[in-house]
């Protein structure tokens, strides 16, 4: 059936569109989906979804399909598929475009949720270094690097020169530093 016999019968309510619409998309849609970690009601729930955007597009009397229906469909079910898939966010998903690209594509790698999971370590070991910090260095790190202030700012809140507030920086994000690589280093990390 030709692009614009169905986007007229769409626009009349006539259901043989929608029949027509599975006949020609769906297989290809629900392969798409399929090969990229989806199960058939995924594959079903998502076509539907595209032809409700379809059914919207056509219902507005400007709207002129400049492409093939069947490619217009696909676009959006993949579109669809790969906001879910980001939803999802399950470690290791690969996106295979078709049958006849070899390319696969990552959506998130594996390390990814190691590398997360070992920075929220290193985000808590510093958290906590500096709670246990001593003297002013505490103050002075979370001004400049939480509230931003600016080191003049600090030097006038905390009764220094900027020099010194500078300095004071310097010799307390080492020290932060240092008590991060020995606590990380314990853990074995």
């Amino acid at each position: 059936m030709e692009t614009s016999t169905i986007v007229e019968q769409l626009r009349t309510g006539n259901q043989q569109a929608i029949r027509s619409l599975y006949q020609i998309s769906f297989p290809e849609c629900a392969s798409f989906i399929k090969k990229n970690n989806g199960t058939n009601n995924d594959a079903e729930d998502c076509f539907q979804e595209a032809l409700v955007v379809l059914y919207r597009k056509v219902s507005d009397s400007n709207f002129q399909l400049t492409s093939n229906i069947k490619t217009f469909l696909y676009g959006i079910t993949r579109n669809l598929w790969l906001n879910e898939l980001r939803k999802r966010s399950k470690s290791g998903l690969k996106l295979v475009m078709d049958e006849q690209s070899d390319r696969e594509y990552i959506l998130t790698a594996d390390d990814q949720v190691e590398q997360k999971q070992e920075e929220e370590v290193k985000h808590k070991l510093i958290a906590q270094a500096i709670q246990r910090m001593q003297g002013n260095c505490k103050d002075v790190l979370i001004n400049f690097y939480f509230k931003k202030m600016s080191l003049r700012e600090i030097a006038a809140k905390m009764g220094f020169t900027e020099q010194y507030a500078k300095k004071r920086r310097y010799k307390c994000m080492e020290s932060l530093k240092q008590k991060v690589r020995t606590e990380y280093a314990t853990l074995g990390l």
